[in-house]
């Protein structure tokens, strides 16, 4: 009923042949990608700290804004940061 041959039975074998090599090369890619994304990881810098936003204030004299916290004096005579 099955007509079993030398020539069907070395196509099978050079089918799981293949299959099992491709398997084994797609888990060796797999692998590798993993490693990669790993090192990628343990290399990206960590996040700074989000810095807290400040509000700006707009200099009577000469309209510049600067931070309402850490003003400081713009150069002129007449400028009300000076400290």
């Amino acid at each position: 009923m099955f007509g079993f041959s030398l020539a069907k039975f070395v196509l099978l074998a050079l089918i799981i042949a293949v299959l099992w090599l491709g398997f084994r090369y797609m888990s060796r890619v797999d692998a590798i990608r993993r490693s990669v994304r790993e090192e990628l990881e343990r290399r990206r810098p960590t996040a700074a700290p989000a810095k807290e936003a400040e509000d700006l204030v707009k200099c009577s004299r000469c309209g510049a804004y600067v931070a309402a916290r850490s003003a400081s004096a713009c150069g002129r005579a007449d400028c009300p940061w000076a400290r």
